[in-house]
C-alpha cells in the first residue's frame, strides 16, 4: 500500500462521511489515564512529562511539550476511526480491511497519512511477548518514516518507557485487556506522537494484529508460543492538519458521546 491509494478529498467529503460512520455503543472505553515517563531532560529545566494514554486498543504516547488540545485531538481521532473499523471489520481474517479503513478514516479526521504498511510477520524465536513485538514495528515504522534521528529515537524511548510503565499500573491495563476483549478483533497498536518546534504534529504507528489458537486471555507482558498465534503487522507515519482537525473536532466529539466526556480521566506519575 502506499500514499497514491488516497484521492484527494474537500472538507466537505470528509464532513459527509465523518457524519455517516457507524460506532457501536459501549464498544470501546477510552481511559486517557495519562501517566508520565522520563524524558532525560536537564534538570530544573520547565518541561511537561511525557505522556501516554490507554485509548481503546491503543496505547498512545505523547514527548513533552505537546498542547492539551492537540493531545485530546489524537486521542478522539484514533478512538473515533477505531471503532469506526471495529464496527465495519469485526473478524478476525479483516485486519488488512481493518487497517485500510482506520487510517481512511484517520485522514477524514484531519491526518495526512505519509507512509503505510501492512503485512503477515512472524515472531523471532518459539516464545516472545507482544509488547517486544509491537515496539519493533513501532521502532520500524519510525525508520520507514525518516523522521529526523534525535527525535525518532526520543519518540521511540518515550513509547518504550509508557509500554514498561503500563505493566506496573494496575488499572489502565485492565482497561487495556479489558478494551482488547470487547472490540473483539484481535489487535492492538502503540503510537508516538511528537510536537516539532514549528508546530507540526506527527505520529508514528506500530500495530500488532493477531490470530490465535489457544485460549489466551492475556495480551501483554505474557510469553505467547509463536506456533499458536498468526502474526500481522502494521506500521503508519502521519502528520496532523490542524485547519482541517478544527473543522472536524465537534463532529467526532459529538460521535463518541460519553467516551469523549465522561470516559477521559488523567493522572501523573
Amino acid at each position: 500500500m502506499s500514499v497514491k491509494d488516497y484521492s484527494v478529498v474537500t472538507m466537505a467529503d470528509r464532513l459527509e462521511r465523518l457524519g455517516a460512520h457507524d460506532v457501536a455503543p459501549e464498544e470501546f472505553e477510552l481511559s486517557s489515564r495519562t501517566y508520565a515517563v522520563s524524558s532525560g531532560k536537564t534538570a530544573g529545566e520547565p518541561e511537561k512529562p511525557d505522556r501516554a494514554s490507554v485509548v481503546g486498543n491503543g496505547i498512545l504516547t505523547f514527548v513533552s511539550g505537546m498542547s492539551e488540545q492537540k493531545q485530546a485531538d489524537v486521542q478522539h481521532s484514533y478512538l473515533f476511526a477505531s471503532l469506526v473499523a471495529n464496527k465495519r471489520y469485526p473478524k478476525d481474517e479483516q485486519g488488512k480491511e481493518w487497517y485500510q479503513l482506520f487510517l481512511e478514516v484517520m485522514q477524514d479526521c484531519g491526518w495526512i497519512i505519509l507512509q503505510k504498511y501492512y503485512d503477515s510477520t512472524a515472531a523471532s524465536g518459539k516464545s516472545f511477548t507482544m509488547d517486544e513485538l509491537v515496539l519493533k514495528v513501532l521502532g520500524s515504522a519510525l525508520t520507514a518514516a525518516a523522521i529526523p534521528g534525535p527525535a525518532s529515537l526520543l519518540m521511540l524511548k518515550v513509547a518504550s518507557d509508557a509500554v514498561a510503565s503500563l505493566a506496573a499500573r494496575d488499572k489502565p491495563l485492565r482497561v487495556f485487556n479489558q478494551n482488547i476483549q470487547e472490540s473483539g478483533t484481535g489487535g492492538f497498536g502503540v503510537a508516538a506522537c511528537h510536537e516539532t518546534p514549528h508546530g507540526e504534529v506527527i505520529m508514528a504507528l506500530g500495530a500488532v494484529r493477531f490470530i490465535k489458537r489457544t485460549n489466551q486471555t492475556q495480551v501483554l507482558f505474557v510469553n505467547w508460543d509463536s506456533s499458536s498465534v498468526d502474526l500481522y503487522r502494521g506500521e503508519s507515519h502521519m502528520t496532523m492538519v490542524p485547519t482541517v482537525i478544527n473543522r472536524t473536532r465537534a463532529i467526532i466529539i459529538e460521535k463518541l458521546g460519553d467516551r469523549a466526556q465522561q470516559k477521559i480521566e488523567a493522572y501523573e506519575l
